[in-house]
């Protein structure tokens, strides 16, 4: 089942590879690499993927794919044990190499497949583990031990790694580098280097000698975590990683040579001086350009210039005398170990630490960009003044959209831009706010360059020391033009919409109208016949006439009133606000309800207050929501006994407010219909428009006051309105 199961894979990873021209690709998806053989998108699918693959930037060609297959293994043992052959290369102390780079490709097979799959490259390997080190001369059971320390520490440092560190980028925060040091550069070859002591003990070693193997195979181990671990970690777990133009790798490379350079002579000088006091400053003089490097690059950079710097130190220190002591080798590259290990971990600190510190400044300057764009399309500015200085701070947005010239406009520069009529009020708001006061929200109009006046909104947050006074002052200016134009084109309508209401409330009260209007020119007509009647007698009675013409008189002007309130209702004028007596408006609105209420049989209860009752407000408005809350009562009270219809109007002072309160007997409101009774186009009515008592609303917010209906306890409905009553009103009442 095994081998089948295989066969398909490897079939599968063949009709995926090909084309590849090179050992490297870029990521493919798991669901769109295996459409050959037996394996389809959904099968692929479904298998579990490590977690370590979701943000990969590249792979190398087969060796990382998360599905297993022969190929990946033969690759994984073929890499395995190029990378023994290079550490033998460089040189070996018996059976101890300086450093041992397969623990480096074991730490990154284990970081990259799944834990299932380690022991299928545990077992792929062992064979190049063995036919590597048999090629060196070691024994068997000495074999089976070094491998066995090397798969116990890669699989410690990479179970830590997935258990602390679950995704790349692994290096790119203190903690992170902090925590691999922890793991796989003290903890793990320390734990690993007490068995491994016994590989040499088991050749020509003594037990004697236990100390010095462990810490021989530990600085093997912890150099190899410190160079070649820290190597893959930092450049395979970086997403931003791409491939860099010419020019921008002049830099790097010449900080290499240089690297090289001073490296070499600091060796050679090191090895003349070994016994002197200048051994110190010779030996730490690569360190600037290292520092240079990790500043430059970060942990990138830190990881490839330790590698570096650890290749040439133990060639060195193989093929020649030692640089700290004049003895044998052995010893020799046990302190340049431990020196490199000591120099690695402050320099991936410190790299690590400068990647944060950038990622951090890049999250910051993206957010601060969002900001900006968001402000840009919203038209919002930002600003900041402090006051220890007067010195003002605009956003460039900000400065554009009040068409300042300066790049750093003074407050008086901003004070020049606003409307004449409202600079006043502005620098007086700001004094307040400066002294501590709360700001109230300011509109105002500033010129622009060209001409045009645009409106704006000014918003402020004080920010205190820690004295509790204020320091500076942060804020908002929000361009408010469109919304000023809206509000203008909407007031506009309003007011035509109810001119048009009260057009409409005139023609359902035509005919009453009419009738009130034919009682007096009837009269008229009748006094002027029986005037012209008794000048034709001889002799006439000049008494009589004069008697007669003045219930003339006295009709016309009671006409005349009559078409004075249908022309005030349906003029089309601009509100004019003055001091209205409440209960003189209700007076004189009942006369054109007259006929309409003797129609509908509907008896009238007046209960009004017997102070007086004024409130400042357009008398046309206010008389045309008076006109609407009694036709509607009257209609409510349509479908009951005509005994039953009692329209009552009462008035009162509640606090500071003028009330109104007209109640009839109908029906009363269903739940639903009270909650929405103010929705324009909601209405009750079979003939209704639902606008009337929307525009009533409307009314009576624009004068600062409330509108509410209430279904009373027994029959009917009240509704109440509020205005806020004249303060002179308000000081006599108080009196």
């Amino acid at each position: 089942m095994w081998i089948e199961q295989a066969r398909r894979t490897c079939r599968a990873a063949q009709s995926a590879a090909r084309g590849m021209a090179s050992a490297f690709r870029p990521h493919v998806s798991p669901t769109l690499a295996f459409h050959a053989g037996s394996f389809s998108p959904q099968t692929v699918a479904r298998r579990p993927r490590p977690r370590v693959f979701r943000s990969h930037p590249f792979r190398l060609a087969g060796l990382f794919s998360p599905t297993t297959n022969i190929r990946n293994l033969v690759l994984a043992a073929a890499l395995y044990y190029l990378t023994a052959k290079a550490a033998f290369l460089v040189g070996t102390l018996s059976v101890f190499a300086p450093f041992w780079p397969p623990n480096a490709v074991l730490f990154g097979l284990f970081l990259l497949v799944p834990w299932r799959r380690w022991w299928l490259y545990v077992l792929a390997v062992l064979p190049a583990h063995a036919l590597a080190e048999l090629g060196v001369g070691m024994g068997l059971a000495q074999l089976l031990l070094a491998f066995a320390t090397n798969v116990l520490v890669s699989a410690t440092s990479a179970a830590a790694v997935h258990y602390f560190l679950p995704s790349p980028p692994w290096l790119r925060t203190v903690r992170g580098a902090l925590i691999y040091i922890l793991v796989a550069v003290v903890i793990s070859p320390a734990f690993a280097a007490f068995p491994g002591a016994f590989v040499r003990i088991l050749g020509d070693g003594t037990m004697a000698d236990y100390g010095t193997y462990w810490t021989q195979w530990y600085a093997c181990n912890a150099l190899t975590a410190a160079t070649l671990g820290s190597l893959f970690m930092t450049w395979y777990g970086n997403r931003e990683l791409s491939p860099l133009p010419v020019v921008r790798l002049v830099a790097p490379l010449l900080l290499g040579v240089s690297l090289i350079g001073v490296s070499i002579v600091s060796f050679d000088l090191a090895q003349k001086y070994a016994s002197t006091a200048f051994l110190p400053a010779v030996l730490y003089a690569p360190l600037p350009i290292l520092m240079w490097i990790t500043v430059r690059f970060g942990t990138r950079g830190a990881s490839a210039a330790i590698l570096l710097i650890t290749i040439l130190s133990i060639i060195r220190g193989l093929r020649g005398p030692g640089m700290f002591v004049s003895q044998d080798a052995e010893t020799n590259v046990l302190a340049f170990q431990l020196f490199i290990v000591g120099l690695a971990i402050p320099l991936l600190l410190l790299g690590a630490s400068i990647e944060q510190a950038r990622d951090a400044e890049r999250s910051v300057r993206n957010r601060e960009n969002q900001i900006a764009f968001a402000a840009e399309n919203a038209n919002i500015g930002f600003w900041q003044i402090a006051l220890e200085n007067d010195k003002l701070w605009l956003s460039p947005h900000c400065i554009t959209m009040l068409g300042l010239g300066a790049n750093e406009p003074s407050r008086e520069d901003v004070f020049s831009v606003i409307h004449p009529d409202d600079r006043e009020n502005v620098i007086r708001s700001m004094r307040q706010d400066f002294n501590g006061i709360k700001l109230v929200l300011n509109e105002f109009r500033c010129i622009m360059p060209d001409g045009k006046v645009k409106w704006f909104l000014v918003r402020s947050h004080p920010e205190r020391n820690e004295q509790g006074r204020i320091v500076r002052f942060s804020g908002l200016f929000i361009d408010i033009t469109a919304q000023k134009v809206l509000e203008a084109e909407a007031a506009v309508m309003n007011k035509e919409l109810a001119h048009l209401m009260r057009v409409s409330t005139l023609g359902e009260l035509s005919g009453a109208i009419a009738h009130e209007l034919h009682q007096p020119l009837t009269a008229i007509l009748s006094n002027a016949q029986a005037a012209q009647e008794i000048i034709s007698r001889t002799p006439s009675s000049l008494n009589e006439v004069l008697d007669i013409l003045e219930d003339i008189a006295l009709e016309d002007i009671r006409a005349s009133e009559i078409i004075e309130r249908m022309r005030r209702l349906m003029k089309k004028a601009e509100s004019k606000h003055e001091l209205v007596d409440i209960n003189a408006l209700i007076e004189t609105t009942l006369p054109l309800l007259h006929s309409d209420l003797i129609q509908r049989r509907i008896r009238v209860e007046l209960t009004l207050t017997q102070a007086s009752l004024t409130t400042f407000g357009d008398p046309v408005q206010l008389q045309q929501v008076l006109l609407n809350l009694i036709l509607n009562a009257n209609a409510a009270m349509s479908a009951i006994p005509p005994e039953d219809r009692i329209l009552a109007i009462a008035t009162r002072r509640v606090d500071a407010n003028a009330e109104v309160a007209i109640s009839d007997r109908g029906s009363g409101l269903q739940a639903d219909a009270n909650h929405r009774a103010f929705e324009p186009f909601f209405t009750t009515k079979q003939q209704g428009l639902g606008l009337g008592l929307t525009i009533c609303s409307t009314i009576v917010s624009s004068h600062g006051g409330t509108m509410q209906l209430i279904n009373n306890s027994g029959v009917g409905v009240t509704a109440v309105v509020r205005i806020p009553a004249h303060r002179g009103f308000m000081a006599s009442a108080a009196a």
